[in-house]
């Protein structure tokens, strides 16, 4: 058991195809100082896959990394807490959250957190449809008592938004999203509109095709400078290649160094 609090964050996602016809999902992990860790995993009864973990979210900071051997015990956990991502079969997630009451549902079903949902999703989901069958199967119970929306897109170009609103999930067919509710009735309900209606008019201007540097142009367009008054900013930028399993990463807003990584290395 952990304890974290979380200020106003600021995360972006979007799903495009590049000209040459590969779908991409472009992310924004928005909050204070967050120790990144890109995870690969490969396991035996499921899909390989890539992800991001801010490493806060299992005890690590600014003044404690894992540099020794006890501390790397500790990012054995790492897989279980990804907050975007992308697998073999070009599924992408990611996680933003929504300023609103925890997500907190109570039926008959299994219970699940929203980081190992993504796990789930990752490890088991080969489609948009796929993902969104396993996750009616459970109880969100959202990490660190807060509320969060999912976007997931995968390798045909689907991509959607769920949210939870009471014990209902609801699914939003959009390439986009930001920090407010997407579902009818809903919809200003959080923030980030800014941001959304950047990514809406890059999108429709550039009809949803966007090579990869210009995806992570767009991403460097809504990040989040840090402000006097607010503590989260960009963390990282990542624009994943469902088609290709690979992605580049930018850390702390540096868009002149990219990192490039993957599935199959």
């Amino acid at each position: 058991p952990m304890e974290f609090d979380l200020p106003d964050l600021g995360c972006s996602t979007f799903a495009a195809h590049t000209p040459e016809g590969d779908a991409v999902f472009g992310r924004n992990f928005d909050m204070y100082y967050s120790p990144a860790l890109f995870v690969k995993t490969a396991p035996s009864n499921g899909y390989r896959s890539i992800s991001m973990v801010n490493l806060a979210y299992i005890g690590f900071g600014e003044d404690k990394l894992p540099t020794g051997l006890l501390d790397s015990f500790f990012c054995l956990a790492a897989p279980y807490v990804p907050l975007d991502g992308v697998n073999e079969k070009g599924v992408a997630v990611g996680v933003l959250l929504i300023d609103t009451e925890p997500t907190n549902q109570q039926t008959e079903k299994v219970d699940i957190t929203t980081t190992t949902a993504i796990r789930m999703i990752l490890d088991q989901a080969a489609t948009v449809e796929e993902a969104l069958t396993l996750l009616g199967e459970y109880d969100m119970h959202a990490s660190a008592n807060s509320c969060y929306h999912f976007q997931i897109a995968d390798a045909s170009g689907r991509a959607v938004v769920v949210e939870y609103i009471g014990d209902t999930m609801n699914v939003v067919e959009s390439p986009r999203a930001t920090n407010f509710l997407l579902t009818p009735g809903d919809w200003d309900f959080g923030t980030g509109q800014d941001r959304f209606e950047t990514l809406t008019a890059a999108m429709e201007a550039a009809e949803g095709i966007l090579a990869e540097e210009e995806a992570m142009d767009l991403l460097e367009a809504v990040s989040q400078q840090l402000q006097p008054e607010k503590r989260s900013s960009t963390q990282w930028s990542c624009v994943y290649n469902q088609s290709r399993g690979t992605v580049f990463i930018a850390m702390g807003m540096d868009y002149d160094h990219l990192y490039q990584f993957s599935i199959w290395d």
